[in-house]
Protein backbone atom coordinates (compact mmCIF):
# COMPACT_ATOMS: atom_id res chain seq x y z
CA UNK A 1 0.00 0.00 0.00
CA UNK A 2 1.41 3.38 -1.12
CA UNK A 3 1.96 6.16 1.38
CA UNK A 4 -0.14 9.43 1.03
CA UNK A 5 1.92 12.64 1.10
CA UNK A 6 0.68 15.25 3.57
CA UNK A 7 0.30 18.96 2.39
CA UNK A 8 3.15 21.38 3.04
CA UNK A 9 2.57 23.39 6.18
CA UNK A 10 4.64 26.54 6.81
CA UNK A 11 6.52 26.57 9.96
CA UNK A 12 5.00 28.70 12.71
CA UNK A 13 7.94 31.06 12.61
CA UNK A 14 7.41 31.86 8.90
CA UNK A 15 3.71 32.57 9.45
CA UNK A 16 4.49 34.97 12.24
CA UNK A 17 7.00 36.82 10.07
CA UNK A 18 4.50 37.18 7.22
CA UNK A 19 1.77 38.51 9.48
CA UNK A 20 4.17 40.97 11.05
CA UNK A 21 5.21 42.37 7.65
CA UNK A 22 1.60 42.60 6.55
CA UNK A 23 0.66 44.40 9.74
CA UNK A 24 3.60 46.72 9.32
CA UNK A 25 2.54 47.52 5.76
CA UNK A 26 -1.01 48.17 6.84
CA UNK A 27 0.23 50.41 9.63
CA UNK A 28 2.35 52.41 7.22
CA UNK A 29 -0.64 52.76 4.88
CA UNK A 30 -2.85 53.87 7.72
CA UNK A 31 -0.15 56.25 8.92
CA UNK A 32 0.13 57.83 5.48
CA UNK A 33 -3.64 58.17 5.22
CA UNK A 34 -3.70 59.65 8.68
CA UNK A 35 -1.03 62.17 7.72
CA UNK A 36 -3.01 63.04 4.59
CA UNK A 37 -6.12 63.51 6.69
CA UNK A 38 -4.21 65.64 9.17
CA UNK A 39 -2.81 67.73 6.31
CA UNK A 40 -6.27 68.10 4.83
CA UNK A 41 -7.59 69.07 8.24
CA UNK A 42 -4.80 71.65 8.65
CA UNK A 43 -5.51 73.02 5.18
CA UNK A 44 -9.22 73.20 5.96
CA UNK A 45 -8.54 75.05 9.21
CA UNK A 46 -6.19 77.42 7.40
CA UNK A 47 -8.80 78.01 4.70
CA UNK A 48 -11.46 78.79 7.31
CA UNK A 49 -9.08 81.11 9.13
CA UNK A 50 -8.12 82.68 5.82
CA UNK A 51 -11.75 83.30 4.90
CA UNK A 52 -12.38 84.93 8.26
CA UNK A 53 -9.26 87.07 7.97
CA UNK A 54 -9.97 88.10 4.38
CA UNK A 55 -13.50 89.23 5.20
CA UNK A 56 -12.54 91.00 8.42
CA UNK A 57 -11.65 94.30 6.71
CA UNK A 58 -13.09 96.66 4.10
CA UNK A 59 -9.83 98.45 3.32
CA UNK A 60 -8.60 97.20 -0.05
CA UNK A 61 -4.85 97.19 0.69
CA UNK A 62 -5.40 95.42 3.98
CA UNK A 63 -7.66 92.84 2.30
CA UNK A 64 -5.03 92.14 -0.36
CA UNK A 65 -2.33 91.76 2.28
CA UNK A 66 -4.47 89.31 4.27
CA UNK A 67 -5.03 87.23 1.13
CA UNK A 68 -1.30 86.89 0.54
CA UNK A 69 -0.67 86.03 4.20
CA UNK A 70 -3.28 83.29 3.90
CA UNK A 71 -1.53 81.91 0.80
CA UNK A 72 1.82 81.89 2.56
CA UNK A 73 0.35 79.98 5.51
CA UNK A 74 -1.31 77.47 3.19
CA UNK A 75 1.49 76.77 0.73
CA UNK A 76 4.76 78.08 2.19
CA UNK A 77 6.02 79.21 -1.23
CA UNK A 78 8.58 81.68 -2.56
CA UNK A 79 6.06 84.29 -3.66
CA UNK A 80 2.45 85.14 -4.42
CA UNK A 81 0.65 88.02 -6.11
CA UNK A 82 -2.78 89.45 -6.86
CA UNK A 83 -3.50 90.77 -10.34
CA UNK A 84 -6.57 92.93 -11.06
CA UNK A 85 -7.98 94.19 -14.33
CA UNK A 86 -7.67 97.89 -15.12
CA UNK A 87 -10.88 98.54 -17.05
CA UNK A 88 -9.67 101.92 -18.26
CA UNK A 89 -6.71 100.41 -20.16
CA UNK A 90 -7.64 96.72 -20.43
CA UNK A 91 -4.34 95.76 -18.78
CA UNK A 92 -3.83 93.48 -15.80
CA UNK A 93 -2.05 95.16 -12.89
CA UNK A 94 -0.27 93.55 -9.94
CA UNK A 95 -2.00 95.32 -7.04
CA UNK A 96 -0.21 93.43 -4.27
CA UNK A 97 2.68 90.97 -3.97
CA UNK A 98 4.45 89.04 -1.20
CA UNK A 99 7.67 87.09 -0.92
CA UNK A 100 11.00 87.44 -2.68
CA UNK A 101 11.43 90.75 -4.60
CA UNK A 102 7.75 91.60 -4.09
CA UNK A 103 8.40 95.32 -4.67
CA UNK A 104 9.62 94.53 -8.19
CA UNK A 105 6.40 92.70 -9.08
CA UNK A 106 3.98 95.14 -7.46
CA UNK A 107 2.63 97.64 -9.97
CA UNK A 108 3.71 95.56 -12.99
CA UNK A 109 1.31 95.76 -15.95
CA UNK A 110 0.54 93.01 -18.45
CA UNK A 111 -1.36 93.31 -21.69
CA UNK A 112 -4.50 91.16 -22.06
CA UNK A 113 -3.35 87.54 -22.55
CA UNK A 114 0.27 88.37 -21.75
CA UNK A 115 2.02 86.07 -19.28
CA UNK A 116 0.25 83.54 -17.07
CA UNK A 117 -1.69 86.11 -15.03
CA UNK A 118 -2.72 87.98 -18.19
CA UNK A 119 -3.87 84.77 -19.86
CA UNK A 120 -5.86 83.59 -16.82
CA UNK A 121 -7.50 87.02 -16.43
CA UNK A 122 -8.39 87.10 -20.13
CA UNK A 123 -9.73 83.55 -20.56
CA UNK A 124 -10.89 82.70 -17.03
CA UNK A 125 -9.19 79.27 -16.80
CA UNK A 126 -6.76 78.06 -14.15
CA UNK A 127 -3.18 77.27 -15.19
CA UNK A 128 -0.61 75.00 -13.53
CA UNK A 129 2.94 75.10 -14.91
CA UNK A 130 5.04 72.27 -13.40
CA UNK A 131 8.16 73.60 -15.13
CA UNK A 132 8.40 77.10 -16.56
CA UNK A 133 11.31 76.10 -18.80
CA UNK A 134 8.91 74.00 -20.83
CA UNK A 135 6.04 76.56 -20.85
CA UNK A 136 5.43 79.22 -23.50
CA UNK A 137 2.94 81.23 -21.43
CA UNK A 138 5.52 82.19 -18.83
CA UNK A 139 6.41 85.89 -18.99
CA UNK A 140 10.13 85.73 -18.29
CA UNK A 141 10.67 89.49 -18.14
CA UNK A 142 9.31 89.63 -14.60
CA UNK A 143 11.54 86.77 -13.44
CA UNK A 144 14.55 88.29 -15.21
CA UNK A 145 13.94 91.59 -13.41
CA UNK A 146 13.67 89.72 -10.10
CA UNK A 147 16.92 87.89 -10.93
CA UNK A 148 15.48 84.55 -9.84
CA UNK A 149 14.25 81.56 -11.85
CA UNK A 150 10.69 80.62 -10.95
CA UNK A 151 10.18 76.97 -11.94
CA UNK A 152 6.57 76.33 -10.84
CA UNK A 153 3.53 78.57 -11.25
CA UNK A 154 -0.14 78.14 -10.42
CA UNK A 155 -2.63 80.86 -11.31
CA UNK A 156 -6.42 80.85 -10.86
CA UNK A 157 -9.06 83.39 -11.91
CA UNK A 158 -10.96 85.55 -9.44
CA UNK A 159 -14.63 86.02 -10.30
CA UNK A 160 -17.38 88.29 -9.06
CA UNK A 161 -20.90 87.45 -10.23
CA UNK A 162 -19.44 85.35 -13.04
CA UNK A 163 -17.13 88.12 -14.28
CA UNK A 164 -13.35 87.65 -14.08
CA UNK A 165 -11.78 90.57 -12.20
CA UNK A 166 -8.20 89.25 -12.11
CA UNK A 167 -5.96 86.37 -11.08
CA UNK A 168 -4.47 84.91 -7.90
CA UNK A 169 -0.97 83.60 -8.61
CA UNK A 170 1.55 81.54 -6.59
CA UNK A 171 5.17 80.83 -7.64
CA UNK A 172 8.00 78.66 -6.37
CA UNK A 173 11.57 77.71 -7.33
CA UNK A 174 10.85 73.97 -7.02
CA UNK A 175 9.86 72.03 -10.15
CA UNK A 176 6.47 70.30 -9.97
CA UNK A 177 5.57 72.12 -6.79
CA UNK A 178 1.83 72.35 -7.52
CA UNK A 179 -0.87 69.84 -8.50
CA UNK A 180 -4.65 69.74 -8.83
CA UNK A 181 -5.15 69.63 -5.06
CA UNK A 182 -3.37 72.97 -4.76
CA UNK A 183 -5.52 74.27 -7.59
CA UNK A 184 -8.75 73.33 -5.78
CA UNK A 185 -7.63 75.02 -2.56
CA UNK A 186 -6.42 78.14 -4.42
CA UNK A 187 -9.66 78.38 -6.43
CA UNK A 188 -11.71 78.27 -3.22
CA UNK A 189 -9.48 80.97 -1.77
CA UNK A 190 -9.77 83.01 -4.99
CA UNK A 191 -13.58 82.96 -4.80
CA UNK A 192 -13.54 84.29 -1.25
CA UNK A 193 -10.84 86.79 -2.15
CA UNK A 194 -12.80 88.11 -5.14
CA UNK A 195 -15.87 88.76 -2.99
CA UNK A 196 -13.76 90.48 -0.32
CA UNK A 197 -12.00 92.57 -2.99
CA UNK A 198 -15.33 93.64 -4.51
CA UNK A 199 -16.65 94.64 -1.08
CA UNK A 200 -13.45 96.58 -0.37
CA UNK A 201 -13.62 98.31 -3.77
CA UNK A 202 -17.25 99.28 -3.19
CA UNK A 203 -16.33 100.55 0.26
CA UNK A 204 -13.39 102.49 -1.19
CA UNK A 205 -15.60 103.96 -3.90
CA UNK A 206 -18.23 104.93 -1.33
CA UNK A 207 -15.57 106.64 0.78
CA UNK A 208 -14.31 108.54 -2.27
CA UNK A 209 -17.83 109.65 -3.08
CA UNK A 210 -18.41 110.73 0.52
CA UNK A 211 -15.15 112.70 0.55
CA UNK A 212 -16.00 114.24 -2.82
CA UNK A 213 -19.51 115.09 -1.65
CA UNK A 214 -18.17 116.68 1.54
CA UNK A 215 -15.65 118.64 -0.50
CA UNK A 216 -18.43 119.80 -2.83
CA UNK A 217 -20.67 120.74 0.11
CA UNK A 218 -17.82 122.66 1.72
CA UNK A 219 -17.12 124.47 -1.53
CA UNK A 220 -20.83 125.19 -1.97
CA UNK A 221 -21.08 126.61 1.56
CA UNK A 222 -17.98 128.71 0.91
CA UNK A 223 -19.48 129.99 -2.34
CA UNK A 224 -22.78 130.72 -0.60
CA UNK A 225 -20.96 132.65 2.13
CA UNK A 226 -18.93 134.58 -0.45
CA UNK A 227 -22.08 135.26 -2.48
CA UNK A 228 -23.89 136.45 0.65
CA UNK A 229 -20.98 138.72 1.56
CA UNK A 230 -20.83 140.06 -1.99
CA UNK A 231 -24.59 140.60 -1.96
CA UNK A 232 -24.35 142.55 1.29
CA UNK A 233 -21.43 144.56 -0.07
CA UNK A 234 -23.34 145.20 -3.30
CA UNK A 235 -26.38 146.40 -1.38
CA UNK A 236 -24.17 148.75 0.62
CA UNK A 237 -22.58 150.03 -2.58
CA UNK A 238 -26.01 150.47 -4.19
CA UNK A 239 -27.22 152.34 -1.13
CA UNK A 240 -24.16 154.56 -1.22
CA UNK A 241 -24.59 155.14 -4.95
CA UNK A 242 -28.26 155.99 -4.52
CA UNK A 243 -27.35 158.49 -1.81
CA UNK A 244 -24.66 159.98 -4.04
CA UNK A 245 -27.02 160.14 -7.02
CA UNK A 246 -29.73 161.72 -4.93
CA UNK A 247 -27.29 164.25 -3.54
CA UNK A 248 -25.97 164.93 -7.02
CA UNK A 249 -29.50 165.40 -8.37
CA UNK A 250 -30.32 167.71 -5.48
CA UNK A 251 -27.09 169.63 -6.03
CA UNK A 252 -27.82 169.82 -9.74
CA UNK A 253 -31.35 171.10 -9.16
CA UNK A 254 -30.05 173.55 -6.61
CA UNK A 255 -27.38 174.77 -9.00
CA UNK A 256 -29.91 175.08 -11.82
CA UNK A 257 -32.22 177.05 -9.58
CA UNK A 258 -29.37 179.37 -8.67
CA UNK A 259 -28.38 179.85 -12.30
CA UNK A 260 -31.97 180.45 -13.42
CA UNK A 261 -32.56 182.83 -10.54
CA UNK A 262 -29.38 184.73 -11.30
CA UNK A 263 -30.26 184.97 -14.98
CA UNK A 264 -33.78 186.13 -14.21
CA UNK A 265 -32.62 188.64 -11.62
CA UNK A 266 -29.36 189.82 -13.11
CA UNK A 267 -29.69 189.31 -16.87
CA UNK A 268 -33.29 189.27 -18.06
CA UNK A 269 -34.35 192.60 -16.57
CA UNK A 270 -31.57 194.40 -18.41
CA UNK A 271 -32.25 192.41 -21.55
CA UNK A 272 -35.94 193.45 -21.42
CA UNK A 273 -34.92 197.07 -21.03
CA UNK A 274 -32.58 196.67 -23.98
CA UNK A 275 -35.45 195.28 -26.06
CA UNK A 276 -37.65 198.31 -25.22
CA UNK A 277 -34.93 200.74 -26.23
CA UNK A 278 -34.48 202.12 -29.70
CA UNK A 279 -32.53 199.42 -31.55
CA UNK A 280 -31.71 199.23 -35.17
CA UNK A 281 -32.44 196.07 -37.13
CA UNK A 282 -29.01 194.54 -36.62
CA UNK A 283 -29.02 195.20 -32.88
CA UNK A 284 -32.52 193.76 -32.56
CA UNK A 285 -31.33 190.60 -34.32
CA UNK A 286 -28.46 190.27 -31.88
CA UNK A 287 -30.82 190.69 -28.95
CA UNK A 288 -33.14 187.98 -30.35
CA UNK A 289 -30.20 185.63 -30.64
CA UNK A 290 -29.10 186.37 -27.06
CA UNK A 291 -32.63 185.78 -25.77
CA UNK A 292 -32.93 182.48 -27.63
CA UNK A 293 -29.54 181.21 -26.40
CA UNK A 294 -30.22 182.19 -22.81
CA UNK A 295 -33.61 180.50 -22.91
CA UNK A 296 -32.08 177.35 -24.40
CA UNK A 297 -29.34 177.19 -21.79
CA UNK A 298 -31.11 178.03 -18.57
CA UNK A 299 -34.78 177.26 -19.04
CA UNK A 300 -35.81 174.35 -16.70
CA UNK A 301 -38.82 173.88 -18.91
CA UNK A 302 -36.59 173.02 -21.85
CA UNK A 303 -34.87 170.17 -19.92
CA UNK A 304 -38.13 168.74 -18.64
CA UNK A 305 -40.13 168.77 -21.85
CA UNK A 306 -40.81 165.23 -23.23
CA UNK A 307 -38.65 163.91 -26.09
CA UNK A 308 -41.55 163.82 -28.55
CA UNK A 309 -41.80 167.60 -28.32
CA UNK A 310 -38.17 168.32 -29.14
CA UNK A 311 -39.17 169.48 -32.63
CA UNK A 312 -40.05 172.94 -31.20
CA UNK A 313 -38.07 175.83 -32.57
CA UNK A 314 -36.08 178.09 -30.19
CA UNK A 315 -38.63 180.88 -30.65
CA UNK A 316 -41.51 178.48 -29.92
CA UNK A 317 -39.71 177.35 -26.79
CA UNK A 318 -39.34 180.96 -25.70
CA UNK A 319 -43.02 181.62 -26.33
CA UNK A 320 -44.03 178.45 -24.46
CA UNK A 321 -41.84 179.40 -21.50
CA UNK A 322 -43.36 182.89 -21.35
CA UNK A 323 -46.90 181.49 -21.68
CA UNK A 324 -46.18 179.16 -18.79
CA UNK A 325 -45.07 182.23 -16.82
CA UNK A 326 -48.56 183.68 -17.42
CA UNK A 327 -47.37 186.36 -19.85
CA UNK A 328 -49.99 187.77 -22.23
CA UNK A 329 -49.59 187.87 -26.01
CA UNK A 330 -48.88 191.59 -25.84
CA UNK A 331 -46.25 191.15 -23.13
CA UNK A 332 -44.60 188.31 -25.01
CA UNK A 333 -44.55 190.44 -28.18
CA UNK A 334 -42.85 193.24 -26.31
CA UNK A 335 -40.30 190.88 -24.70
CA UNK A 336 -39.45 189.17 -27.97
CA UNK A 337 -39.66 192.39 -29.98
CA UNK A 338 -42.28 190.84 -32.26
CA UNK A 339 -45.79 191.69 -33.31
CA UNK A 340 -48.82 190.32 -31.48
CA UNK A 341 -49.88 188.64 -34.72
CA UNK A 342 -46.55 186.79 -34.89
CA UNK A 343 -46.91 185.64 -31.26
CA UNK A 344 -50.45 184.38 -31.97
CA UNK A 345 -49.07 182.39 -34.91
CA UNK A 346 -46.46 180.84 -32.59
CA UNK A 347 -49.14 180.00 -30.04
CA UNK A 348 -51.27 178.27 -32.71
CA UNK A 349 -48.27 176.26 -33.94
CA UNK A 350 -47.55 175.25 -30.33
CA UNK A 351 -51.11 173.96 -29.85
CA UNK A 352 -50.85 172.02 -33.10
CA UNK A 353 -47.46 170.44 -32.24
CA UNK A 354 -48.63 169.62 -28.72
CA UNK A 355 -51.81 167.99 -30.05
CA UNK A 356 -54.20 170.60 -28.58
CA UNK A 357 -56.02 171.56 -31.78
CA UNK A 358 -59.79 171.55 -31.21
CA UNK A 359 -59.13 170.70 -27.53
CA UNK A 360 -60.86 172.64 -24.74
CA UNK A 361 -57.75 173.23 -22.69
CA UNK A 362 -55.74 176.33 -22.13
CA UNK A 363 -52.22 176.28 -23.55
CA UNK A 364 -50.73 177.49 -20.24
CA UNK A 365 -52.57 174.79 -18.24
CA UNK A 366 -51.20 172.07 -20.49
CA UNK A 367 -47.70 173.51 -20.41
CA UNK A 368 -47.76 173.51 -16.61
CA UNK A 369 -48.42 169.74 -16.63
CA UNK A 370 -45.17 169.20 -18.51
CA UNK A 371 -43.00 170.75 -15.82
Amino acid sequence: MAKVKSPLIAPPSATKTFNAKRLESDNRTLSRKNEVLKQKNRELNLIIQSFLAINSSLELDRVLSKILVAIKNLFGVVGSSIWLKDHSTGEVVCRQAAGFQHNVVKGWRLAPGEGVAGWVSAYGDSVILPDTREATRHFRKVADTMQVELRSIISVPMRVKGMVIGALQVVDKQVGRFDQSHGMVLEALADASATAIENAQLFEQANREIVERKRAEKKLKKNETELKDKSIALKEVNTALNVLLKNREEDQVHMEDIIVANVKDLVLPFLEKLVRSQLDEKQATYVDIIQANISTIVSPFLRQIPMKFFDLTPTEIQVADLVRKNKTTKEIAQLLNASAKTIEAHRNRLRKKLGLTNQRIQLRDYLMTLV
